[in-house]
Formats: C-alpha cells, structure tokens, sequence
C-alpha cells in the first residue's frame, strides 16, 4: 500500500508541474529572439481573434527570458491590441513571474515588416 500510494504521489506530480501552455507554434526568429503563437489556445469570436502570443528573448529583459501576451487581432483592418502582458523568470513562459502588466486599451498598426506584422500576417493566413 505505502509503494502505491508513493508511486500514485509521483505520478500526480509530474502530472500537475508541467507547464498548462499548449503547443507553441514557431513564427519567426530575430536578433537571436524567437517569436511563437499557441495555435490550440486560439479563440474567435465575431471579426476578432484571440492568442497567445510568445517571446523568447536572447538575454534577460524585465528580469525574465520569455513574456507572454494575449493578444486582440482584427484581422479585417489589420490592427491589434495586447490584452495582458506576462514576464517570466524562464523560457516558454515557464518559472516564477516577474511582470505582470495590463497595458492600455488601444488598437496598434503593425508597422511594415515589423515582428507585429509578420506575427499578425500569419495568425490571419491560418486562422481567418
């Protein structure tokens, strides 16, 4: 009983510690920082979509190496808005949080050939 109940605990654990993101998808690589999207969380809803989009960075930045964003896409204007704003300690958005920002409510113009475009563009291509 007591190797069951040890072997049930250490199952349970390595159940629950992963990480509750889905698949990142790999969008585009720049200046040593990888850009990503998580194309099982994605929503529509009316003309919007809704994601979570991913940033690896090549060195620390905000005290972490990664930072997630949900993000508010209007794909028929081409025009988005982050929702929340997550930094963390790890890379894939993994580890302790270090920020945790919710920006304002306005709507941004990708600029051309911008990472904003490039992620937007394919979100769009995919998911429109």
């Amino acid at each position: 009983m007591k190797k069951l109940t040890i072997l049930l605990v250490i199952i349970f654990t390595f159940l629950f510690s992963t990480s509750s993101w889905g698949e990142w998808s790999s969008i585009v690589e720049n200046d040593g920082s990888k850009y990503y999207y998580d194309k099982d969380r994605l929503r529509k809803s009316g003309k919007y979509i809704y994601f979570w989009w991913l940033i690896e960075f090549n060195e620390r930045t905000n005290g972490g190496l990664s930072q997630t964003q949900y993000i508010q896409l209007d794909c028929s204007i081409f025009r988005y808005k982050s929702l929340s704003i997550k930094t963390y300690k790890n890379l894939k958005g993994e580890g302790r949080e270090v920020m945790n920002f919710d920006p304002t409510d306005k709507w941004n113009y990708p600029k051309p050939n911008s990472i904003p475009e490039i992620v937007s563009n394919k979100v769009c291509e995919e998911h429109q």
